[in-house]
């Protein structure tokens, strides 16, 4: 038999022989059980518990509820990732006037969930603000600046096409606990 023709017999240990064939034992993934608790801070918050990490979903009723396909905030390794927020009251209807009511009202909500998440918007280390307009940055820049303190996190500031329920501006943010 040449010797380009002859296969290695033993499988790893992830892999058998079947007719001359290797097949690949498909991993099963590791479900764990979400466990619900209630931190001192937020009305809600879920733990999801994997070997290495652990994440927390934050959600609180001092902020507009978000979509069913995401959550207002992720705690992770002493980290809140907060979803962008958008200027609308507790009932989630937009607001209406200029663009610095809305921006006012997303800041806020941004700080209610960092709030929740047990930190504070002077824990914020890193903010996006989207914009359908870049002719609206002075007049956000003009609320923006009210709610740092002295040290101001980085900051970016994107046009994009549209935005959630037809609003003109987001707000994100990342900060620490």
């Amino acid at each position: 038999m040449p010797l380009h023709r002859l296969r290695i017999s033993q499988p790893r240990s992830h892999h058998f022989l079947l007719r001359h064939q290797f097949y690949r034992i498909p991993h099963r993934p590791l479900i764990l059980p979400i466990t619900t608790y209630k931190p001192i801070y937020s009305s809600v918050a879920l733990s999801t518990t994997t070997m290495s990490s652990q994440k927390i979903a934050v959600r609180t009723d001092n902020a507009p509820p978000p979509f069913p396909v995401y959550n207002q905030a992720i705690v992770h390794d002493k980290t809140v990732y907060v979803s962008g927020q958008l200027g609308m009251d507790l009932s989630g209807k937009l607001l209406e006037g200029p663009i610095t009511v809305r921006a006012d009202q997303a800041l806020k909500n941004l700080s209610a969930v960092l709030e929740a998440a047990g930190s504070n918007i002077n824990q914020v280390l890193k903010v996006v603000v989207f914009l359908t307009d870049m002719k609206d940055f002075a007049d956000v820049n003009s609320i923006y600046q009210n709610y740092f303190g002295d040290v101001k996190p980085a900051r970016s500031c994107i046009a994009v096409h549209q935005l959630p329920l037809g609003t003109d501006v987001e707000i994100e943010c990342i900060a620490h606990l």
